[in-house]
């Protein structure tokens, strides 16, 4: 999803809505937003892992990706 794609889909909503994200182990976390980062594409195939990873936790792995720039709410 791109930044204007999510802004589309909040436009829908009610500006006052909190915003919240499953927590780790149960219940819920404020949303937060990270600083832009780079990240490789499809990098892992497991159902159980994010398909996506940190270009900077491959460690000279990353030319083999697609690379992207994003944040992580």
């Amino acid at each position: 999803m791109t930044v204007s794609e999510l802004i589309e889909q909040l436009s829908k909503l009610d500006p006052e809505l909190r915003v919240f994200r499953p927590g780790y182990e149960g219940g819920f976390a404020d949303v937060t937003i990270s600083e832009p980062e780079s990240f490789c594409l499809d990098v892992y195939a497991e159902w159980w892992m994010g398909a996506h990873e940190y270009a900077k936790f491959l460690k000279g792995e990353e030319s083999e990706y697609k690379q992207v720039n994003g944040i992580v709410l």
